[in-house]
């Protein structure tokens, strides 16, 4: 009877790709494995943000409109100058520096002064605020404050206080302007008097010239002066008071739960991370195939019967491929030396003989399983020493020659000798225990017999053996195999 090739296996979750490549399906399962955390983080942000949003005192904010004229604080002509030909436009105040007035330390003690708004000067300053429309000089202050009678005091207190000062110091700018300037045209007009000659013989160019630009200077100099008075009769004014607040301040409830929204996930994405990169155990058939696509065979969990179902499936399986040597590697190594004694129990009793090669790590003290202790054993048991492929190779002929089925079973499936022992093996199995066997060992065991000439056939999902009374299904007598039992074809 010819046997039956076995298809190769695949450790990859997704289909091959370039190796620069991500899939998308990988975040795709991703998401899927974890929809219940995702949602959880979610609705955990949402209730952040509504806790924020609840949490976070009602504010009110009042707002006055102040009229703040430009002043000049430096004039176009140069002052003590006896001739003048700069003709640049005065330097008048912008509303960087009408806000530094706003903001000065004068107008904030006088506000610390009023009611609720005993803070310090960095949090007054950020409870003030100050917009200027475009194309105008008109201030609007709005002062924060936690009443709407408070917010209307405040802002009242801090319009006046502005103004006052404002008043006072531009004034005093203006006027030591217009003393300078004063000062100027006196000096011109005696430049023009000192002039050679009378008016009549002065009618060279040059004399003509200079006094021209004497009488000129002078009337810009009063026209200067005439603009500092009228600036100092047109102070800064309120043009609107501030109305009582009617409705509190926008909390920013869009984001705050958007915020809240955004935590919740970046709190998702790193739970994820963490688990995704940490070593699970394997507790459910799911958990397997996140890294494997072979077919994956589950047992239930056994009472005192040991794997004999598992092992009767397993033996089915290995007469259909006609299987002369079966390897049968576990994580951890005793689930699979367990299940390799049940299967090599259970061919004996599909009459083959079986011989079971146990290869044994350095150091590791030989005991026999449960599974296959008692008053004797239907199969032989051999033990082979690791690291030598030609023992396990001369093992694997010699146990050939008395039986019809050698079983193989490997301490470590990442072992070199599961490599070599899956070289010398018809077929591959691999057990794996729930609870105690890891995904990262169980993955890269897989991937090692898929890149040897052998790759596993089938993964067994076990149950650990509870300790208890023996199953009511009565086990066959151990019978001597028969004489043809190791005679070539099945027996």
């Amino acid at each position: 009877m010819s046997k039956r090739t076995l298809g190769p296996a695949s450790v990859q979750a997704e289909p091959p790709l370039a190796p620069d490549s991500v899939p998308v399906t990988r975040y795709a399962g991703v998401v899927r494995r974890h929809l219940a955390a995702l949602l959880i983080a979610l609705l955990a942000g949402c209730a952040l943000g509504v806790v924020k949003i609840v949490l976070t005192p009602t504010t009110y904010t009042a707002q006055i409109y102040v009229l703040a004229p430009p002043v000049a604080l430096h004039p176009s002509i140069d002052i003590g100058s006896a001739i003048d030909t700069n003709t640049r436009a005065p330097r008048e105040t912008t509303m960087d520096t009408e806000a530094q007035l706003v903001w000065s330390r004068p107008v904030l003690s006088k506000l610390a002064e009023r009611p609720g708004f005993d803070a310090s000067d960095a949090e007054l300053r950020d409870r003030i605020g100050l917009t200027v429309p475009s194309n105008t000089h008109v201030l609007t202050i709005s002062v924060r404050a936690g009443t709407p009678r408070t917010a209307q005091d405040g802002a009242r207190v801090v319009a006046d206080s502005y103004l006052a000062l404002r008043n006072r110091i531009l004034g005093q700018v203006l006027e030591h302007n217009r003393q300078a300037l004063e000062n100027n045209a006196e000096l011109l007009k005696k430049q023009l008097a000192a002039l050679p000659g009378d008016e009549d013989e002065l009618r060279r160019l040059t004399t003509r010239t200079r006094r021209q630009a004497l009488v000129k200077q002078i009337r810009d100099v009063e026209k200067q002066v005439a603009a500092i008075k009228s600036k100092q009769e047109q102070p800064g004014e309120v043009l609107r008071g501030a109305p009582l607040p009617r409705r509190g301040d926008d909390p920013g409830r869009d984001v705050a739960v958007a915020s809240g929204i955004g935590i919740g996930l970046l709190c998702w994405i790193a739970y994820v991370v963490v688990r995704e990169v940490r070593p699970r155990r394997i507790r459910r058939p799911a958990d397997l195939r996140l890294h494997s696509r072979l077919p994956i065979m589950v047992e239930g969990a056994a009472l005192g019967a040991g794997h004999r179902e598992v092992a009767r499936r397993l033996r089915n399986l290995v007469f259909d491929a006609d299987a002369a040597t079966v390897l049968v590697t576990g994580v951890p190594g005793s689930a699979g030396t367990e299940v390799a004694y049940e299967l090599a129990e259970m061919c004996t009793e599909g009459g083959s003989a079986t011989t079971v090669l146990r290869i044994v790590a350095d150091g590791e003290p030989f005991h026999e399983p449960p599974a296959a202790a008692g008053t004797g054993h239907s199969f032989t048991v051999r033990l082979v020493r690791s690291d030598d492929d030609r023992q396990l190779t001369r093992a694997v002929d010699k146990a050939g020659r008395v039986s019809r089925i050698v079983v193989i079973t490997t301490p470590d499936i990442n072992g070199a000798d599961t490599i070599a022992a899956a070289a010398a093996s018809d077929i591959a199995l691999v057990v794996v225990e729930r609870g105690r066997a890891l995904d990262r060992e169980v993955a890269s065991g897989v991937l090692a017999l898929d890149q040897a000439a052998n790759p596993a056939r089938v993964i067994v999902l076990t149950a650990p053996v509870l300790r208890g009374p023996a199953s009511a299904a009565p086990r066959r007598a151990a019978r001597p195999s028969p004489v043809g039992a190791a005679a070539p074809g099945r027996g």
